[in-house]
């Protein structure tokens, strides 16, 4: 069963199903929820919740492309990367 929100959790658990270790990452849960003013879902509440990814890039790339196999979106930056399920109206 998919789960509605990202969590920590399973992000980790993801990442353990295949094998990537993570102890040398920091994960931190953001949530950027809020109702939508324009566009597609205008007016609608929009859940967008986001895991950032701290740590050395060469261990933040493993990472990203266990989790990318998993249909999760990322937003790259040079000193972290922000992972989501991408807008979901609810």
């Amino acid at each position: 069963m998919v789960a509605k929100h990202l969590t920590i959790r399973a992000m980790k658990l993801m990442l353990t199903r295949t094998g990537v270790d993570y102890s040398e990452l920091s994960f931190e849960h953001i949530d950027r929820s809020a109702i939508h003013t324009g566009g597609t879902y205008e007016g609608q509440y929009v859940e967008k919740i986001d895991i950032k990814i701290s740590g050395p890039k060469s261990l933040r790339q493993q990472a990203g492309s266990a989790l990318f196999e998993q249909g999760l979106e990322c937003a790259p930056s040079p000193d972290c990367d922000y992972y989501s399920r991408g807008a979901k109206p609810f």
